[in-house]
């Protein structure tokens, strides 16, 4: 009898314990719950109507954020694709010196666990 109850009792600690590995669901199992904060990227200073490209980079803890960047600059918007939390974003400088704001929103894939974010830098024309 008494070793009877030994195997019972050692089998529902079993159980039990087994338990404990396979339930309970983390924070970032829902969608929109970890934050991400875009980097500011220096400065750049580029020549009047010349190409140049800014990389962005999507922070969010340890992980790698994927979505789109949504960019505005020079009164035009753009779209850029954030792949392992990164975005290049290429524009071309306007024909006028001067300096120019760029915008841009961070937007999740759909069903992801990472937040929208908003950041900005600006771009130096001069000759």
């Amino acid at each position: 009898m008494k070793k009877i109850l030994i195997a019972l009792v050692a089998s529902i600690a079993l159980v039990l314990g087994t338990g404990a590995f396979v339930s309970g669901a983390s924070a970032a199992d829902y969608p929109g719950t970890v934050p991400t904060a875009p980097s500011t990227p220096p400065v750049k200073t580029v020549e009047p109507g010349s190409n140049f490209k800014i990389t962005i980079k999507i922070k969010a803890g340890n992980a790698k954020a994927n979505g789109t960047l949504r960019v505005v600059f020079n009164g035009k918007k753009y779209t850029v694709k954030v792949r392992n939390g990164v975005a290049k974003f290429k524009g071309k400088a306007p024909k006028s010196t001067g300096t120019k704001a760029i915008k841009y929103t961070f937007k999740p894939s759909k069903n992801s666990v990472f937040k929208a974010s908003k950041g900005k830098t600006k771009v130096k024309i001069k000759k």
